[in-house]
């Protein structure tokens, strides 16, 4: 069957004869930046590992791939003391998207592409003498 949009079932799951290691994805969400924070990594800071959490990757077809991201709210930045929980959930969220483009070897990953709606993209691949990590645009 032809398929009907970017939200045909369909493409769950999807896989083709000509790439037979590929499989599409179908993130749910998307997810705010507090809801990628509790069901991802709240998870893994509970228990007895250190923070080793990840978030899943969309791969094409995926229709999250399609959807673009709300701004970050600037209200997190304005006042810290108030927004001290909202500020350390976005460095954790950021730290998680490094992680899961290290893991999955992509050399730069937006949170869009988790499944997570906020405007933020890490690029691996900064290099100096006192630092290897990457960095991050909003």
């Amino acid at each position: 069957d032809p398929i009907s949009g970017i939200h045909d079932p369909q493409l769950q799951n999807y896989n083709t004869p000509l790439l037979p290691n590929w499989k599409g994805t179908a993130l749910p969400g998307p997810l705010s930046l507090s809801e990628a924070y509790s069901q991802f990594i709240l998870p893994s800071l509970q228990s007895d590992k250190p923070h080793s959490a990840t978030f899943p990757m969309a791969k094409w077809p995926d229709p999250i791939l399609r959807k673009p991201a709300s701004p970050l709210p600037h209200s997190i930045f304005q006042n810290q003391h108030h927004n001290a929980s909202s500020l350390q959930q976005l460095q954790l969220v950021a730290e998680t998207l490094r992680s899961t483009a290290r893991q999955e070897g992509a050399v730069g990953l937006a949170a869009q592409q988790c499944g997570i709606d906020v405007s933020l993209i890490y690029i691996d691949g900064v290099v100096t003498t006192t630092s290897k990590d990457g960095i991050f645009l909003v």
